[in-house]
């Protein structure tokens, strides 16, 4: 804690004696695991759908009982989160580990010319400046200049690595953020009647506005329009494509379908075919705001987001485990076994970890 972190938490334990005995409870191991262990009997779906139907009732009393539900659950999410923060230290039998920190700011990037430049925010020198070229690089963002050139328009590729993390800032001023297991092939500079990149991996984009010029991304048969805009698009080749618009507005073109999404809007390609639904768009892109938060997933989708991120290799001994649904808010920016710690504790699952590989099975 900072010195008035501690004044304040001292301050409000002074307020009532309740909270100095709820605090110490809050310390101790086998209440905050009974706590958990009593959450683990609950579905939420189920039971949310059950509250929705006793809420059918007055006004008076639908106001009662959204204060108990909004009592209920930030009770159950204190006790998980002082699990988290008293409990992390604590050796989890389900969960046997190697220390295996998470990713960082690291990429690789291809020039035209076959140069390929490392780029980490972990070196003790960072390589800045390439001669002829407009960009500037710190070890977290790649930004290239918005200038006029004269030269010939020059395709760079720039690849980010299973545990890593990177930022691009194109010439035009659109940033892109990019997942782990990611690469977008690019020019050094736009010229023409649109803006085109590709992409391979997951990345969050914040395009520029430019009536003039729409800006396209180009992933596997697909095409993403867009004037200036802000959208998640996931497009790893052994999942489902996806793309979650944030604000504005896209087209989405697969062969003759068109789709145009509205914030909040979602356009998934099953089997070839561009299915569009409304969600939250919060868990899609919680990965660029150093969370993991899981919506009912699947484990399996679950799992290979800690793949990539950790940079893993993940065995399911039962396939019956793919389809065991997860909801959850995790750190991103936290050592695997303590997220493998909290994974178990709300499930009936085991985790082995030995060097860089995971086998699930079941207890």
């Amino acid at each position: 804690m900072t010195d008035d972190q501690r004044k304040e938490f001292d301050e409000w334990l002074g307020l009532d004696e309740r909270n100095q005995k709820l605090f110490e409870r809050l310390q101790n191991v086998d209440y905050v695991e009974g706590g958990l262990r009593e959450f683990q009997k609950y579905n939420s779906v189920e039971d949310w759908k059950k509250l929705q139907a006793k809420l059918q009732v007055s006004r008076r009393k639908i106001g009662n009982w959204m204060r108990v539900s909004a009592a209920s659950v930030m009770i159950l999410f204190c006790v998980g989160m002082v699990w988290y923060f008293v409990g992390r230290d604590m050796n989890n039998e389900n969960v046997t580990s190697s220390v295996i920190e998470y990713g960082h700011s690291r990429a690789m990037l291809f020039l035209a010319t076959g140069e390929v430049i490392e780029l980490e925010s972990t070196q003790d020198t960072v390589c800045t400046r390439i001669e002829g070229e407009s960009f500037m690089n710190d070890g977290k963002r790649l930004v290239y200049a918005d200038t006029t050139r004269i030269k010939e328009v020059e395709w760079h590729t720039l690849q980010v690595p299973r545990g890593g993390e990177f930022v691009l800032c194109l010439s035009d001023g659109t940033v892109v953020t990019l997942n782990a297991d990611s690469k977008i092939h690019y020019p050094d500079h736009f010229m023409g009647k649109d803006r085109q990149v590709s992409l391979e991996g997951e990345a969050f984009f914040e395009v520029a506005k430019d009536s003039l010029k729409p800006f396209v991304v180009k992933t596997n048969g697909i095409d993403v329009r867009v004037l200036g805009t802000a959208f998640n698009l996931k497009a790893y080749p052994d999942e489902h494509q996806q793309t979650t618009l944030v604000r504005g507005a896209v087209e989405v073109v697969l062969d003759k379908q068109r789709v145009l999404l509205h914030p909040g809007e979602q356009v998934t390609c099953i089997d070839k075919e561009l299915r569009i639904e409304q969600v939250d768009v919060r868990p899609y892109i919680a990965w660029k705001n150093e969370r993991f938060v899981f919506e009912n997933e699947p484990l399996e989708g679950v799992l290979k987001k800690l793949e990539r991120w950790y940079n893993i290799t993940v065995f399911i001994q039962n396939q019956r485990l793919k389809q065991m649904r997860f909801t959850g808010n995790l750190p991103k920016y936290e050592n695997i076994n303590n997220v493998l710690n909290i994974l178990a504790l709300t499930t009936n699952i085991k985790f082995e970890l030995n060097d860089r590989t995971l086998v699930v099975q079941l207890e």
